[in-house]
């Protein structure tokens, strides 16, 4: 009996053919029967991808579909294209001159803003200063006395129109309660007259007063000027029928005493 080697594969190939005819290798037995089928399947599973990805392909293309663009819509989307960056650089450069002007308005404004804080604290200096040397200057009496600014007249027909700019100078303790006194030179029948004006009032009809009317609430003096540093008297004079007026002498009385006066010449 012949012994079997214990590792075949380790046995010299020289050997091995030396065993009996009907005997099969180990490396014969070791190969497949069907080797040509495999390669087969191979073959198909590559066809079975290939077919797969073209299906895969086409079934995108049918889905998201390939863009369709013609000559003349190339090219009108290259001119709006064009268009669009025109327009951006126009905007941009508007941009850039809004910005340069508000920049410019910035720092105008912040200018002014210096200058005006600067001639503030300048006026609230020299205001300052005028009361401090106010208070060191003693106080004149006269200062207080009622001063005719300015006085109109005008001829309205038979009525004269006064307007009349009364002030006080200094700084007044209190109030000036007076009243005013109108007398007018001219002529009357051809002779030099000088009579006293008064406030124009309108007649009241009694006839058309059927009931005995309320009682009379005391009527406030027209003429009466009561301020305590300047007021404006305005109103409207009688003239007598036949006087020609020349001049009116406006005069500021307080307590019977005459304050202030003032001759107004009138045109002929």
């Amino acid at each position: 009996m012949k012994r079997r080697p214990l590792f075949p594969a380790l046995v010299p190939r020289r050997l091995r053919r030396g065993a009996a005819p009907g005997a099969r290798s180990d490396a014969a037995a070791g190969l497949p029967a069907a080797s040509p089928w495999r390669m087969v399947v191979l073959l198909l599973l590559l066809a079975l991808g290939a077919a797969l990805g073209t299906g895969i392909y086409e079934s995108a293309r049918r889905v998201f579909g390939e863009p369709q663009i013609s000559a003349s819509e190339l090219a009108q989307l290259r001119a709006e294209n064009q268009r669009l960056i025109v327009d951006n650089e126009r905007l941009q450069g508007s941009l850039a001159a809004s910005e340069s002007r508000l920049e410019i308005e910035r720092a105008a404004k912040d200018q002014l803003a210096s200058d005006l804080r600067t001639a503030q604290k300048e006026m609230g200096d020299m205001r300052n200063d005028l009361a401090f040397f106010d208070q060191l200057l003693p106080m004149d009496p006269r200062q207080s006395q009622v001063n005719i600014r300015s006085a109109e007249l005008e001829r309205q027909g038979a009525l004269l129109r006064y307007r009349i700019l009364l002030m006080r100078g200094g700084r007044p303790s209190g109030e000036f309660n007076g009243r005013l006194q109108f007398s007018a030179s001219g002529l009357r029948a051809g002779a030099a007259a000088t009579i006293d004006l008064h406030p124009f009032s309108v007649p009241v009809e009694s006839a058309a007063v059927e009931a005995e009317p309320p009682a009379a609430s005391p009527v406030a003096d027209p003429l009466a000027v009561r301020f305590r540093q300047y007021q404006r008297a305005e109103g409207t004079l009688e003239l007598p029928t036949g006087f020609v007026v020349r001049s009116v002498t406006v005069r500021v009385v307080e307590g019977g005493v005459v304050r202030s006066q003032s001759t107004v010449n009138l045109p002929a």
